[in-house]
């Protein structure tokens, strides 16, 4: 699951040569979902737009989308950030609105209807400019991670199957820099990367709510370069990792069950493009990957392929741009089939 950076899109977009544009071309019930059809779930797909406003969008287990990009209501202000997941029927979304203090939503499954984002009521949490954003579904709870913007301290709170939060955040540990945070559950536990200063940290929160230590996800999967964005998604007892380097190239690794690592493969299928942002997500034991491009006319458009559980990929497909106007970056969960 990714977050939204505005701030870093307009940085990203203005620092990239018009030449290169012009040469250009994308929880609850995880373990359920391994084991059932793609048919049977949905993929969600959040973006937001460089003017603040965010988009969502629906992609059914056929594969049908529906007509157009659904407004999603912020009413607390411009969008910074935004991640999401699925939890149970419903897709949850924490979101940086304005600067300050991380906000919650819920998309219910059952009519497509939206709860208003509200502050996280968690005491002491990151709350400094656009704060970073991640959130992971586990055994009916929301795990929610956060970090200040231009801060160090990587930060945690969870929200109880009856909707109450943690009183507190808590610091898991700091870092140099952090440019973004990505979660996922894998299993019984909930996997956590941050980039920082270009290179890929990984954690595990245990079943028992202890923490491994923090490694490069590099030293044991490959060097791909300085990194700017990552997605993670897990799919059984596997992590899926896709990571975008400065060099705009999409890579892939997969961390087995028994810790061992696939080595980082360039993900082809997208080489054709030049990725701003990337999202992942595990629809029905298949990962759906999501980019937002820098188009060859010096727009940005979002595109979808799906990497299939025998390990061959989808053709990439542009999702219609329909009331989506610049998008800066993606999100991506998975939920049961409804509306």
């Amino acid at each position: 699951m990714t977050a939204f950076d505005r701030r870093q899109f307009h940085r990203t977009v203005l620092a990239v040569p018009a030449a290169a544009l012009a040469g250009a071309g994308l929880g609850a019930l995880a373990t359920a979902a391994a084991a059932a059809a793609p048919a049977d779930w949905d993929a969600h797909f959040l973006v937001g737009q460089a003017n603040g406003e965010l988009r969502h969008r629906r992609r059914r287990g056929d594969g049908s989308m529906g007509p157009t990009w659904d407004d999603v209501p912020t009413a607390a202000g411009t969008l910074y950030r935004v991640s999401c997941t699925g939890l149970g029927p419903d897709l949850h979304v924490v979101a940086a609105l304005n600067s300050g203090t991380p906000d919650h939503a819920v998309r219910h499954g059952a009519d497509g209807s939206w709860t208003e984002f509200t502050p996280i009521p968690s005491q002491a949490g990151p709350a400094t400019g656009a704060v970073h954003v991640a959130a992971a579904a586990l055994n009916s709870e929301l795990h929610v991670f956060g970090a200040s913007e231009g801060g160090t301290a990587l930060q945690h709170t969870v929200r109880a199957a009856d909707g109450t939060w943690l009183p507190r955040w808590s610091t898991l540990r700091t870092f140099a820099t952090i440019s973004q945070i990505a979660t996922t559950r894998v299993g019984t536990t909930i996997d956590t990367a941050v980039v920082s200063g270009g290179v890929l940290r990984h954690a595990i929160r245990r079943s028992d709510g202890t923490w491994t230590g923090w490694g490069n996800i590099e030293t044991s999967a490959g060097d791909i370069g300085y990194v700017n964005r990552v997605a993670l998604a897990g799919i059984g007892s596997q992590l899926h990792v896709v990571a975008l380097n400065g060099s705009g190239e999409v890579y892939h690794a997969v961390r087995r069950a028994d810790a061992t690592w696939q080595q980082f493969r360039r993900a082809t299928v997208l080489s054709q493009y030049r990725p701003f942002d990337v999202a992942a997500a595990n629809v029905g034991g298949e990962m759906q990957v999501g980019i937002v491009n820098l188009d060859a006319d010096g727009g940005q458009s979002v595109k979808h392929t799906i990497r299939r559980a025998d390990g061959s990929w989808q053709t990439v497909a542009t999702v219609s741009s329909s009331n989506l106007t610049a998008p800066g970056t993606i999100s991506m969960g998975a939920t049961p089939i409804g509306r």
